[in-house]
């Protein structure tokens, strides 16, 4: 756990450091009119607004999660960091504006031993405050110490740049100062592109934990049969992590969440880690990859509020592909139609990734209640003799029965049953099926759901061994 009172009482000592320095850099030029002496104490002046933005950033970022920010505030210090990058950034450009107007019109310096003692005081002060700051910085893992002790570093140059550029004054070299300003500028514009190099990672999210550790300690994992889609961001010291584990398919939910705890517990020992998410799958087998992808197209399908009446899985020279017959509702357009049923293919293939490709059939969905009549008795036996006729160019299906015809909306719906070889493969079944349902649609041009139901032929009682269905078979 992070160590925020000590953090706050290093910020505290540096900022009143950095102060006093400043005070006295700027009392000395102000009495000499040392215009570089004055600027060099802005400059820690800076150093203690940016301490002050620091404690700010601590204040905030020690703030436990809440419902508006379940991960934490942590990212508040990053910011804080970025902003005295940005602070530094700052006295980079009135460096770089004060030397060229003093290059364009130089001015006179009284350069005397309080102008060296002003900048001898702030060279220690600072020093031992960046030294001091850096080294907590490092042993607490705080990003807005490590930016602070550089900034301060900065500002150490600084002075050692004014106190050469006095000495040249004094020695006839008016210009010198402000080279010797240009050049430190550059010193702490290229302190502020580390503070920002280091800080943005964590606010972009990029990968904090190295995925080979993470892969080597799951893998130790008793239960554990595969894993995948390992991601981690934050910070050095406070990363968070999720993963997706894969256990075995017949064990129960209970054994499952153990292995996850175990996942969880063994990551949680990484320093660095201090959060995990472990997301537990099933491990797919040979066989249950039908079972499994049937269940997901399910599933996205009711999402859309459409059926999936059939669903087939190819394997064509190598590839998998996934063929639908789609059910919408009868008042859809056509464009709303497609629409649906290409947001389902999508859903598919994303939630399938072993697929590659999803072609589908739209069908009119079965509404749960369908309103409907019965057809004349000459209607009812027209449609028994196309049965009748279509069985029997049907070889491999026999003995109709149990027919029922209602009319909706102007379509036929039929339903009845057929008998069987009881060891006729069912795809064989599906295929005879799908021709005498081709048969009877050529004969009816108004004929909406057809609902056959194939039964085995073992023992078949007389009454329903006529291929002629009767009256009283039809309702």
């Amino acid at each position: 756990m992070r160590d925020y009172r000590t953090i706050r009482k290093v910020l505290l000592r540096t900022m009143l450091l950095n102060f006093a320095a400043t005070v006295v850099k700027l009392v000395v030029g102000l009495m000499t009119g040392a215009l570089s002496l004055v600027a060099d104490g802005l400059d820690s002046l800076f150093d203690g607004l940016a301490n002050v933005v620091g404690l700010v950033g601590i204040e905030l970022g020690r703030r436990p999660p809440d419902a508006n920010h379940p991960y934490g505030h942590r990212k508040i210090e990053t910011m804080a960091a970025l902003a005295i990058a940005g602070l530094l950034f700052l006295v980079c450009w009135e460096l770089v504006r004060t030397a060229f107007e003093r290059l364009l019109e130089p001015r006179i310096v009284f350069v005397n031993s309080w102008s060296y003692a002003a900048l001898l005081f702030s060279i220690i002060v600072q020093g031992a405050t960046s030294i001091y700051e850096l080294r907590q910085g490092r042993r607490l893992n705080s990003e807005i110490l490590v930016a602070d002790a550089l900034h301060a570093r900065a500002s150490i140059l600084s002075s050692l740049a004014v106190m050469a550029g006095l000495t040249a004054v004094r020695l006839g070299y008016p210009t010198a100062d402000s080279l010797l300003a240009l050049f430190v500028a550059l010193l702490i514009a290229k302190i502020g592109v580390d503070i920002v190099r280091e800080n943005i990672p964590p606010l972009l999210d990029q990968a904090a934990i190295d995925e080979s550790l993470v892969a080597e300690i799951v893998q130790a994992v008793p239960g554990v049969e595969s894993f995948h889609r390992i991601r981690s961001r934050g910070h050095a010291d406070a990363s968070v992590l999720d993963l997706h584990v894969r256990v075995a398919p017949e064990i129960t939910m209970q054994e499952a969440n153990a292995i996850a705890d175990e996942v969880r517990r063994r990551l949680l020992e990484v320093e660095q880690v201090s959060d995990v998410t472990v997301h537990v799958e099933a491990q797919r087998r040979p066989g249950r990859e039908a079972t499994g992808a049937r269940a997901t197209v399910q599933r996205a399908a009711q999402e859309l509020g459409l059926q999936v009446h059939e669903l087939w899985l190819h394997q064509v020279e190598g590839e998998h592909i996934l063929e639908l017959h789609v059910g919408v509702e009868p008042h859809l357009t056509v464009g709303k139609a497609h629409d649906l049923v290409d947001r389902l293919e999508r859903t598919c293939l994303q939630r399938l990734p072993e697929l590659d490709a999803c072609q589908s059939h739209i069908e009119l969905q079965n509404p749960e209640i369908l309103p409907g009549a019965r057809v004349s008795k000459a209607m009812e036996a027209s449609v028994a003799d196309a049965v009748a006729r279509a069985i029997a160019q049907t070889p491999g299906l026999q003995a109709a029965h149990n027919l029922s015809v209602r009319q909706s909306e102007g379509r036929l719906t039929l339903s009845f049953e057929v008998l069987a070889d009881e060891d006729l493969p069912i795809s064989i079944a599906h295929e005879l099926t799908s021709q005498l349902e081709a048969r009877l649609r050529s004969r009816f041009s108004n004929l909406g759901e057809v609902l056959i139901h194939v039964e085995p032929n073992a023992q078949t009682p007389p009454e329903q061994q006529d291929p002629c269905l009767s009256a009283n078979n039809v309702s």
